[in-house]
């Protein structure tokens, strides 16, 4: 009865946790200095957090069938990174054809406006198949929360590209997670934050990287030593 308790304990926890760490990801990403350099974090620390991650959920250094959630971030990140790309060339074709227009609206012969004109409603369908591509890559992977997760993290990238209300974007999160009804903590806890930026040191940056996999290891540690005892 104890280890069921604490099992649905932790796992209250990280309900709560994952809607966070996925809106702190996307407000990182219009943030960061440097995209690569940000993903290139999550996927160190997606391989530092697999071998905790199976000692404490399934008691083994290595097991296949199931991903710890940096690897479902790092996935996530990378959607909305297409996805940002694929605004940012529309945003820069909208801005030349506007130009072109003022000027007359001819376009270059050798077809160079045409490459750089594509129409908003292009982008929309660009941004389908990235999505789902992040979602089966989730599923196929069995990462931590899934294509469930990869839809939050592009929920969240919407919310804030497009300027939507953080209190319906978080209802439209809940509604995703309707199947972990706890996590309403965590989408509550969201509508608190002010937007504001702090300037913080490098330790206290990684301490939120380190924090996931250190007590993953530890919970893994304890595991292992009470099913020997």
């Amino acid at each position: 009865g104890s280890r069921v308790d604490i099992y649905s304990l932790f796992r209250m926890i990280g309900r709560t946790a994952f809607p966070i760490f996925v809106f702190l990801l996307t407000e990182g990403f219009f943030h960061t200095r440097s995209r690569e350099k940000y993903f290139g974090r999550l996927a160190l620390f997606s391989l530092l957090s697999e071998i905790p991650f199976n000692l404490a959920f399934h008691g083994v250094l290595f097991y296949r069938d199931s991903q710890n959630v940096f690897l479902t971030l790092s996935i996530g990140f990378l959607v909305i990174w297409g996805i940002e790309s694929v605004y940012e060339r529309c945003g820069t074709s909208r801005k030349l054809t506007e130009k072109r227009r003022e000027e007359g609206g001819v376009f270059p012969q050798d077809g160079a406006g045409i490459r750089y004109y594509v129409p908003g409603v292009l982008c929309l369908v660009c941004a389908a198949p990235l999505i789902f591509a992040g979602c089966f890559a989730a599923q196929l992977l069995s990462t931590d929360y899934g294509g469930y997760g990869v839809l939050l993290t592009v929920l969240f990238y919407l919310g804030k590209r497009f300027r939507v209300p953080r209190f319906l974007t978080c209802i439209g999160g809940y509604l995703l997670f309707l199947w972990e009804p706890q996590c309403i903590v965590g989408f509550l806890l969201i509508l608190f934050y002010n937007g504001a930026r702090k300037k913080r040191g490098k330790g206290f940056q990684y301490f939120f990287y380190l924090f996931y996999p250190v007590h993953l290891l530890i919970l893994g540690l304890l595991r292992v030593a009470f099913s020997a005892g």
